[in-house]
C-alpha cells in the first residue's frame, strides 16, 4: 500500500516474463503457437491490471498536488511573504506556489505517475499487437486491406 506521500510500487517482473516472449514471434511454430497466444492474453490481462493501478496512483497525485497547491496558497504564503518583505496580494500568493518545496515535490510525483500510466499503456498495446501478430502468422490471415501488399 501506499502512503500519503509515496507513489505505490508496481512490480512489473510478471509482465516482462511477457513481454520478453514478443521478440519470439518470427521463430513459433504452429505447436507452440497456442500456448504464446494464450500468454499473450494473459500479459494483456496483467498489463491492464498495471494500467488500473498506475492510473489509481496518477488520481491521488493529482489529488495530493492539488492539496499542497491550496496549502501553499492558504497557509505558507502568507509567512513566507512578511518574511520577504512583500506586499501580501492574491496575485503574490498565487506566484509563491510555483516555488513552494511540496508543491515542487507533488508536481514531481504527478509527472512520475503520469509515465507511469503512459508506461504501462504502451506495454499493454505491444502484447495485444503481439497477439494480433501472431493470430496473422499461425492462421494465415489474408484479408488486407486494399492497400496492404502493394
Amino acid at each position: 500500500m501506499s502512503d500519503d506521500k509515496q507513489v505505490a510500487n508496481i512490480d512489473v517482473t510478471q509482465l516482462a516474463v511477457y513481454l520478453n516472449k514478443v521478440k519470439d514471434i518470427a521463430s513459433i511454430n504452429k505447436m507452440m503457437g497456442a500456448t504464446y497466444l494464450r500468454d499473450f492474453i494473459e500479459g494483456q490481462d496483467i498489463a491492464g491490471s498495471l494500467v488500473a493501478r498506475a492510473i489509481r496512483e496518477d488520481a491521488r497525485a493529482k489529488a495530493r498536488l492539488e492539496q499542497a497547491e491550496a496549502m501553499a496558497y492558504l497557509d505558507k504564503a502568507t509567512d513566507w511573504l512578511k518574511s520577504r518583505g512583500i506586499k501580501e496580494s492574491s496575485e503574490a500568493r498565487k506566484q509563491y506556489i510555483d516555488i513552494d518545496e511540496d508543491v515542487v515535490a507533488a508536481k514531481d510525483k504527478k509527472a512520475q505517475t503520469e509515465a507511469l500510466v503512459f508506461l504501462m499503456k504502451s506495454k499493454q498495446s505491444v502484447l495485444r499487437q503481439a497477439h494480433d501478430d501472431l493470430k496473422k502468422i499461425l492462421y494465415g490471415d489474408s484479408h488486407l486491406t486494399p492497400y496492404e501488399g502493394m
